[in-house]
């Protein structure tokens, strides 16, 4: 970077950390005259209420940057030609173009520091505030947050969800009930307890699946499971206690052909070895009857203990409705459903979809783009009204971070003249296009989310019409 550079930019980073400043102490102090009286009906002491605004401060950023760099760049661009600085490095040969690159390399960052803030921080930053203020959870990042319940359907995967709650932190979910597609006349229905997402995968607890093989199936398979172990299995003590066959292997640890059977739970384990040492076990097979000829098995390669109780591999369930079934329902071990690929990243983009205020949502884009994309691929057949009011969301909320570029190239053709004008005229003149731009963006967003408009024009538009405005008259001002 060159000396002239950081001199250009040392000029214009100060005024910009004094307005911004500036601004959020105004806005506090503002805010703080009018919820004082909800602060103390609360309960809140001094850190809670500077939590409250920390909280909020994202979301006042990304209102505040874009007005906060206009007049950052007015201030010092306006004292720059005042001083005949500018002429000075015109004289040198340096064109306006090369002057102002220090400029758009602000706004740039600028811009994307922004986006960055609007996909991560402020859309729940109002949430937040509201359950910090009502004493619903102790802090922020305190007691689980459940929403619901909830309903949707994956139309790609003709998959069906209803759940009873979603924990919108972890992403854990309650009270499932699932519809999958088997085949014509067929349906499958799985309901479970409760999903934890761990490792990129659902791992379930108290599952239960119901298979109907046909329209007038009226006694479907079923297969009950709970949290790992898929079956209950006895703890490691109870293991060694087996009745096991007479043939001793290496150092008289390893036995092998052992049976057990678990009355309890009326389950006949048979194993092909167990290792104590390791607390392993290989060619497991577990039968359970399930009514007069009906029986389940389930068949897996080997299990293996730790804290949380046995783990296995390569397991597969089989129910057999009757002694003469020649096609048992197959089932794979059902810790988790393989066909799931909905993460809880997507459930929280339909919980938020779902559950939004649409009057609330004409003012300015309230959904990321991540929350917009995870809905739009479950939902390929969408009402156009939906359609409308989506994709206006998702233009909005990538076009909206880029008005800080857009700032730059309207202030600088404002600003340079004003060595040789009343330093007002640029303040003016860039504060009057600033309030239009704003004015047009809400209308043009309203316009597109009531598809009047096409959503990506509506979104666009302001800064694709301002920042051509801005070249252009950058380029008389030469």
């Amino acid at each position: 970077m060159r000396l002239l550079d950081r001199y250009l930019l040392r000029e214009l980073l100060v005024p910009l950390l004094v307005c911004l400043c500036g601004f959020v102490v105004f806005w506090v102090a503002f805010d703080l005259l009018g919820a004082l009286e909800r602060f103390r009906r609360s309960g809140m002491g001094v850190s809670a209420v500077v939590q409250y605004y920390l909280i909020g401060l994202p979301s006042l950023l990304n209102t505040l940057l874009p007005i906060a760099l206009l007049l950052a760049l007015l201030y010092a661009i306006s004292g720059h030609a005042r001083h005949q600085e500018i002429t000075a490095m015109r004289a040198a040969g340096i064109g306006l173009w090369r002057i102002i690159v220090p400029y758009l390399a602000a706004g740039l960052i600028a811009s994307v520091g922004l986006y960055g803030l609007t996909e991560h921080l402020v859309p729940d930053s109002a949430e937040r505030q509201e359950r910090l203020l009502e004493g619903t959870v102790a802090s922020v990042s305190g007691a689980p947050d459940w929403r619901g319940p909830l309903n949707f359907d994956n139309q790609p995967a003709k998959r069906s969800w209803s759940l009873g709650g979603v924990e919108m932190r972890s992403g854990s979910i309650r009270a499932i009930r699932l519809l999958l597609p088997v085949g014509e006349g067929a349906r499958r229905e799985v309901t479970i307890d409760s999903a934890l997402w761990t490792n990129g995968d659902w791992r379930l607890s108290g599952v239960i699946e119901r298979l109907w093989r046909r329209a007038d199936d009226t006694t479907p398979a079923r297969q009950k499971t709970t949290f790992a172990p898929i079956p209950q299995m006895p703890s490691t003590n109870a293991v060694q206690g087996w009745v096991g066959g007479s043939i001793i292997v290496s150092n008289a640890v390893v036995r092998t052909n052992i049976a057990f059977s678990d009355r309890a739970q009326r389950l006949d384990w048979t194993a092909v070895s167990y290792d104590p040492r390791t607390a392993q076990l290989l060619g497991i097979v577990v039968r359970e009857p399930l009514g007069v000829g009906a029986q389940r098995q389930f068949i897996a390669a080997g299990a293996s203990w730790d804290d949380s109780g046995w783990r296995f591999t390569n397991g597969t369930e089989y129910i057999f409705r009757n002694p003469r079934d020649r096609e048992p329902f197959v089932v794979p071990w059902m810790e988790r459903v393989p066909e799931l690929d909905e993460s809880p990243n997507i459930l929280r983009s339909e919980f938020r979809v779902a559950g939004f205020n649409r009057i609330k949502a004409l003012a300015r884009p309230q959904l990321t783009v991540r929350q917009v994309l995870d809905y739009r691929r479950l939902h390929p057949d969408m009402r156009p009204d939906m359609r409308a009011w989506l994709e206006t969301q998702l233009h909005a909320r990538i076009a909206a971070p880029w008005t800080c570029l857009v700032v730059v190239l309207i202030a600088v053709p404002f600003a340079v003249p004003s060595g040789r004008q009343n330093l007002f005229y640029g303040v003016a003149g860039s504060i009057a296009i600033a309030f239009v731009f704003f004015v047009l963006q809400r209308v043009g967003f309203a316009l597109g989310q009531n598809g009047r408009v096409v959503p990506w024009l509506a979104a666009w538009l302001p800064n694709l019409f301002f920042a051509l405005t801005g070249l252009i008259l950058t380029a008389r001002a030469r």
